[in-house]
């Protein structure tokens, strides 16, 4: 049976799986993975061409639970209350990011296409009482009273693929101004999808409504609950079976500006020729159509007992068997977690650089049926030469707070984490990432990097 808070416990509990390769992407040599956040870093590149063979991301971002990094993988049962912190509105992101097989090279010095494989899954859980939540995991096997209410809340699950061709072109090439832009156009195919909202919930706990340990459950409020045919609960294991009939159509687009203010070395095309530069461009625009999905509406006023609901094997049979449905949709809509990003990079001597970024989702937090991004916005200082970078992402993540990382690329690999040394300096962080990555890079001629005003050869 499908159930979405099944996934939601699934993933937080396990804490394997909001933004990707956070650090690495200010790099000037991270290639096809700076595409993903403005399509038009494909051209004027510091590459003759690039090939990524594959890459991964994973994060969780939320404010219900903090753990330190000895307990990241610890059961979701051996957190603590001093471990949680329920809210009136508690939020929580878990996503994982795959870029498969992808690449890009130049047609010419002023047009440059490339190619990406990509699989990404995302789930939202946006304002729900982190007291509901305790009831909701805990099954309502409580031995005390209690009574909660729950204006709105909104969970989003959705697991896709996409094809993206990518094209970038120079647009303005003067003395001291650099202007380029870009797109990406997807073709997205859709693996599996879950959602729910609960609106102007009540819920009610008598511990001995119905006698010695059977309590009675009284709820109001109704409650949107639907799913694509892509994600089935079988026994303890999870599917996500691609859906070819459920397609979608999405697009990136984006400019880069340079300010060059001394003279450009055109023999020197792998050192960063700027001094200034500054990055606009908005992702993940479209959406995807589940023609098999299920969807439907349930009245949930109603009174059970608590031995029949706990009797009721997952979420979805609770709510077919314990309450009444008032509405049924066999088509699903999901939107993608559109994002405006804005970039500004700091040249300080061609060896170190310092870039700041925001992340700003242009999605609603409450949408029905659409992911979202974490608002962010990270300050990363870097060393950056053509074989070797290290640096060091400083964020202030929506829910999570603060959090300080650190990452490397060498010669085809890269590592990284916008989280690891709050982690292991902090037995409260909120957020956990990872990100590890294999390529091969086709360098363009010239020196990764030369001194303010000197071109000699410094490598």
């Amino acid at each position: 049976m499908r159930t979405i808070y099944f996934l939601l416990l699934f993933l937080a509990v396990n804490l394997l799986a909001a933004q990707s390769y956070i650090g690495f992407l200010s790099d000037n040599y991270s290639g096809i993975h700076s595409v993903t956040l403005n399509p038009t870093n494909v051209t004027s590149s510091k590459f003759r061409s690039e090939i990524n063979l594959a890459s991964v991301n994973a994060n969780v971002n939320n404010d219900y639970v903090s753990t330190g990094f000895s307990d990241l993988f610890d059961d979701f049962e051996d957190f603590g209350d001093e471990d949680l912190n329920p809210m009136d509105n508690n939020n929580f992101t878990i996503s994982a990011d795959i870029l498969g097989p992808s690449f890009m090279f130049n047609l010419s010095p002023k047009h440059s296409i490339g190619l990406m494989s990509r699989a990404r899954t995302i789930l939202n859980v946006v304002e729900i009482k982190g007291e509901l939540f305790d009831a909701f995991e805990d099954d309502f096997d409580s031995s005390n009273d209690f009574s909660l209410s729950e204006d709105e809340f909104t969970s989003t699950l959705h697991g896709w693929a996409e094809i993206g061709l990518v094209y970038g072109r120079t647009l303005i090439d003067k003395e001291h101004h650099f202007l380029k832009g870009g797109a990406t156009l997807k073709f997205l195919v859709g693996a599996g999808n879950a959602y729910i909202r609960g609106s102007n919930l009540t819920v009610d706990f008598d511990e001995d409504g119905f006698g010695a340990n059977n309590g009675a459950i009284a709820t109001t409020g109704i409650i949107q609950y639907g799913s694509s045919q892509g994600i089935n609960q079988d026994g303890e294991d999870t599917d996500f079976e691609i859906d070819t009939g459920s397609t979608g159509f999405g697009a990136d687009i984006g400019f880069i500006y340079e300010w060059r203010p001394d003279e450009v070395d055109l023999e020197n095309e792998s050192s960063a020729n700027y001094k200034l530069k500054f990055g606009l461009s908005i992702t993940d625009i479209g959406s995807i159509n589940y023609k098999n999905a299920e969807a439907y509406s349930y009245d949930i006023t109603e009174v059970v007992d608590e031995a029949t609901f706990e009797s009721q094997e997952s979420f979805e049979d609770k709510l077919d068997n314990l309450y009444t449905r008032i509405s049924t949709d066999g088509v699903t809509k999901v939107k993608l977690p559109t994002a405006l990003h804005i970039t500004a990079d700091y040249n300080l001597d061609t060896q170190f650089f310092v870039n700041l970024r925001t992340d700003l989702s242009l999605r609603k937090a409450t949408e029905i049926n659409t992911n979202k991004i974490d608002n962010v916005v990270v300050v990363t200082p870097r060393f950056e030469r053509k074989w070797f970078s290290f640096f060091m992402p400083l964020s202030v993540m929506q829910y999570s707070g603060f959090n300080a990382g650190f990452g490397f690329r060498a010669g085809p690999l890269f590592v990284g984490s916008s989280t690891v040394l709050t982690n292991l300096i902090s037995s409260k962080s909120k957020a956990v990432n990872a990100y590890v990555g294999l390529k091969i890079p086709i360098y363009k001629k010239g020196n990764s990097f030369a001194k303010t005003g000197d071109h000699s050869d410094m490598d």
